[in-house]
């Protein structure tokens, strides 16, 4: 018997609008901490606010999805800085309604994304459950999939 199995990751990459939230959380936690070198104190506790703040934050932003396809069933986990697994989906082929290319306008629907946030990246919607999935597939997974839905 000949098995199916397709797995493969996307890193994340944030956005402009975080890239430049944490230029400008790096660099007010920097003048906070020369101020208060130079200046005022107190200034100490607003750079290690912002500094404590940013830490957390950029930590939030460092994980990449596993897409794992077995036989027809298709699981995405989400892997948060190399260290934590968490399973976000799962779906059954027979499940899935439709597999398109590019992004499906939502229409009332749910919609969970999974992609790397890349411009230009190749997306794909899997439309199963009531819900719009956008993905990232590999080109295996394509052909794949191009088997069952047209």
């Amino acid at each position: 018997m000949k098995d199916i199995v397709f797995e493969w990751y996307v890193p994340y990459i944030p956005d402009r609008k975080k890239q430049l939230l944490k230029a400008v959380i790096i660099s007010a936690a920097l003048v906070s901490f020369v101020d208060a070198l130079f200046f005022a104190a107190a200034m100490l506790f607003v750079a290690l606010a912002l500094a404590v703040t940013g830490f957390f934050l950029f930590r939030s932003w460092r994980y990449e999805y596993e897409y794992v396809y077995v036989n027809g069933e298709f699981d995405v986990s989400k892997i948060i800085r190399k260290c934590k697994r968490k399973d976000v989906y799962h779906v059954d082929r027979p499940d899935i309604g439709n597999f398109t290319q590019g992004r499906v306008a939502p229409q009332g629907k749910s919609v969970k994304d999974f992609t790397s946030g890349r411009p230009g990246a190749s997306v794909y919607t899997i439309q199963a459950k009531g819900e719009l999935v956008y993905i990232e597939p590999s080109e295996e997974f394509v052909e794949e999939m191009k088997k069952y839905y047209r």
